[in-house]
């Protein structure tokens, strides 16, 4: 199960805004991040994906215009096709046409509105579900919850989390023409003419996005990176209850584990350029964030020790090797360790300072270099303690 994050400029530090996600899935469903470049047909506009490894979608993604998407499971009444469309697909190709977040709103308002969505979405066994998604852009957020073909949206006045249960009440901004004749006049909301509430038992989706909410409400108005950052790494029962946004291994009800995370922050210029910070690795608490520049003239890596194409196995040998050491070194109990708390935000601020460097000056070739050069050796010297 997952969460989705977004903290707009009035409840943050410069004027920046906030995307974030982790994605949890079979625990060990490797996931990577790549650049999928423009080309001459499609895609109309080069990403940056969160890709699981056996899958053409992602969980989550930024494109050059600074459209940020993340999706969640839900689980409705309405039940989603096992020959349906993955949220995940629908991510993906949203991200690769959509130039502001109404139009990835838009677009995927109507194709779930003319095509089955669902599919398989287990790396093991058998999950179906609909999706919802939070998308940002220069323009601002939408939440947009789907239940087969049903969507709502709504739009994002300062801050918002989603996870994997229904959110949207009587506060949407736009419903689909089946769901406005049915609330009509019936006094019910969107949730509860769509949700399948036997599933909130399992997934918690309510208390994470209470434990989410309530970090960034209580940042508010100094959001920063390490708020963003806590709220990602936060845990609930030692790490093994999905009430906690970090979740290590739980097997039951549901086998999942967060096994990738990312946070986008976008400057105060207006534009869509920002930094996109990627773990590559399972459990944020036991990460560090690496950066990718997101400039004018488009994706530009700051860390050379990574391989950010589709399909590159070197990344997902990586993500293995980091959670093979994570389980032989006592997983989450290692994040309530002072020395080893330390020692991360040492080398992420490090990474910080060498990145936000770079972002100011981002054709310049030698701030470029310089940063390049700090970054690969702080991810050097990090690559022992994963």
């Amino acid at each position: 199960m997952c969460d989705t994050l977004y903290a707009g400029s009035a409840i943050s530090l410069e004027g920046h805004e906030w995307f974030a996600k982790n994605s949890d899935r079979n625990p060990a469903e490797s996931q990577s991040l790549c650049i999928v470049p423009a080309g001459p047909s499609a895609p109309e506009l080069s990403f940056a994906l969160s890709k699981p490894s056996w899958m053409e979608g992602g969980e989550m993604g930024v494109n050059q215009m600074g459209v940020a998407i993340g999706n969640e499971a839900v689980f409705s009444r309405f039940a989603a096709k096992k020959d349906g469309v993955l949220g995940m697909a629908i991510l993906r190709e949203a991200l690769s046409r959509s130039r502001t977040a109404a139009e990835a709103r838009d677009f995927i308002c109507d194709f779930v509105g003319r095509r089955d969505q669902g599919g398989n979405g287990a790396y093991k066994g058998s999950l179906v579900y609909s999706n919802s998604f939070l998308v940002s852009g220069t323009d601002g957020a939408f939440v947009i919850e789907t239940a087969a073909r049903r969507w709502a949206w709504k739009t994002v006045k300062s801050f918002a989390s989603i996870s994997n249960a229904y959110s949207i009440e009587n506060d949407y901004d736009a419903v689909d023409e089946m769901s406005k004749v049915e609330l009509s006049g019936s006094g019910r909301s969107w949730r509860a003419l769509v949700e399948e509430r036997l599933h909130l038992f399992f997934t918690k989706g309510d208390d994470r996005r209470n434990y989410t909410s309530g970090v960034l409400g209580a940042a508010a108005p100094s959001v920063d990176f390490p708020t963003i950052a806590a709220a990602l790494r936060g845990h609930s029962a030692g790490g093994r209850s999905m009430s906690g946004p970090c979740l290590h291994d739980a097997g039951f009800p549901i086998k999942s584990s967060t096994t990738a995370s990312m946070i986008f922050e976008r400057d105060r210029s207006g534009g869509a350029s920002g930094i996109l910070w990627f773990t590559g690795t399972p459990y944020p608490c036991l990460s560090v964030f690496a950066p990718l520049l997101l400039t004018e003239d488009g994706f530009v890596p700051l860390w050379d020790g990574y391989d950010y194409s589709e399909g590159s196995k070197g990344p997902l040998a990586r993500w293995e090797l980091a959670r093979k050491k994570a389980l032989e070194r006592g997983g989450v109990t290692r994040a309530s360790d002072p020395d080893f708390v330390a020692a991360r935000e040492r080398v992420q601020k490090k990474i910080a300072v060498a990145a936000h460097e770079a972002a100011a000056a981002p054709r310049s070739k030698d701030s470029l270099a310089e940063a390049r050069r700090e970054i690969d050796a702080a991810m050097a010297a990090w690559e022992p303690a994963l």
